[in-house]
């Protein structure tokens, strides 16, 4: 990973953050990571320090993409191990979520204004939802065959967008009623 300074024009390379993918950032600034590797470790930046630390999920599943919730919680997809993973900062522990079906494959991740989490399945042309809290999944078809879809994005009104490029599709998704993961 490199980071470009635009005042001064330096770049600076983290050589601790191999084949980095998914990035996004939390509250603070630190930058979060994966390992695009089959035994890939999500990783962290540290803002203020720029040090950089490595934990391993205990699936060797790819992690591919990641988003934090509302506490600062660490989801990510596990694309080959069909799960999603949860690693808590605070305490360094993880968690994991095996998917419905044969082949889970999620890539796509995102958390809501909720801290619900959704994935879509890339084999499956699934999109779907976890419930951290209880550990329920429910699972959309999406209406167009081959639903690769690389990134959901959350708007300010709540939607998460998407783009699927097999299909030349670009669109949103959101729940037209509270669930009973809502939170008020």
């Amino acid at each position: 990973m490199t980071e470009f300074d635009p005042k001064t024009g330096k770049f600076t390379h983290f050589m601790d953050a191999p084949s980095s993918y998914g990035i996004t950032f939390d509250k603070e600034g630190n930058v979060w990571f994966c390992v695009l590797k089959t035994d890939g470790t999500i990783g962290k930046i540290d803002a203020k320090t720029g040090k950089v630390r490595h934990w391993s999920p205990p699936t060797h599943g790819m992690p591919q993409r990641l988003d934090l919730d509302s506490n600062g919680i660490v989801y990510f997809s596990e694309r080959q191990g069909s799960k999603i993973g949860r690693f808590d900062p605070k305490t360094e522990t993880f968690k994991e979520y095996p998917l419905p079906g044969p082949a889970g494959t999620p890539y796509a991740i995102a958390v809501d204004k909720d801290d619900t989490v959704w994935y879509n399945s890339n084999d499956q042309d699934t999109i779907g939802r976890l419930d951290p809290n209880t550990g329920k999944i429910v699972e959309y078809p999406f209406p167009q065959s081959d639903g690769l879809m690389r990134e959901f994005f959350l708007d300010s009104h709540g939607r998460m967008w998407f783009a699927s490029p097999t299909n030349n599709r670009v669109g949103y998704f959101y729940l037209t009623r509270k669930t009973e993961s809502s939170r008020n």
